[in-house]
């Protein structure tokens, strides 16, 4: 199943890009279900913020210190890229090419770390009933496979993924890592995704990074 780069695979692309270098490019498992404190209230106004809003409430280098320097998104990016071995992934891949396209507001923005790491961030905003059903179903799909290949161009991938715990912030929460080996070489990238209110956020990269930034993201993300 060929599939445009998307969000899904954002994690493992973002392994693969740090193992290979090529700027045309992210255990036992149980799938990826939301972990919400309370269901979602009827009827709260919840503000929904366009992409204008989002775009200053994303990261900054300045926000996370010294060796971090912001990058073009597009050199991560790959034209292509093939899923191998998880029906659910490709299932949802076939149903849209980015499933967070179905939020049109969103804001990224991607970092060189130290050491040659990358950290990626992404906001989205929608009524929280549509951001938690839809985010809910990406993870799902995305922690239902064990294990499971990623072909580019360029290269073949073995991706193993994990469900981990997420510290209990936000209205809802969920955590995968994923670990990619290629080329003889192997790296670990951990997902983070929290939904606050009307905002979801969406921290990639290094275990490490998303731990020490996360909660700053989420705090400057919903600041009121």
């Amino acid at each position: 199943m060929r599939l445009h780069h998307s969000a899904i695979l954002t994690s493992a692309c973002l392994a693969l890009w740090a193992l290979t270098g090529c700027s045309a490019l992210p255990s036992d498992s149980a799938p990826a279900g939301t972990q919400a404190e309370t269901p979602i209230p009827v009827g709260v106004d919840h503000e929904v913020l366009p992409s204008e809003q989002l775009a200053e409430r994303l990261l900054t280098a300045d926000d996370l210190g010294p060796g971090y320097a912001a990058r073009p998104a597009a050199t991560t990016a790959s034209s292509e890229a093939s899923v191998e071995g998880c029906p659910q992934l490709e299932q949802l891949g076939s149903a849209v090419d980015n499933p967070y396209a179905m939020f049109p507001n969103q804001g990224k923005r991607v970092f060189a770390g130290p050491g040659g790491t990358q950290l990626t961030e992404e906001l989205y905003s929608a009524p929280p009933k549509d951001l938690s059903a839809g985010v809910g179903r990406i993870m799902a799909a995305m922690g239902a496979c064990p294990s499971y290949q990623l072909v580019t161009a360029t290269s073949v991938a073995e991706i193993r993924t994990q469900v981990v715990p997420v510290p209990r912030l936000g209205d809802e929460r969920w955590g995968l890592v994923l670990t990619v080996a290629a080329g003889g070489r192997r790296t670990v990238v951990q997902q983070t995704v929290i939904r606050d209110g009307a905002v979801l956020l969406v921290v990639s990269g290094s275990p490490a990074e998303v731990t020490v930034h996360g909660q700053t993201a989420l705090a400057k993300a919903t600041a009121r």
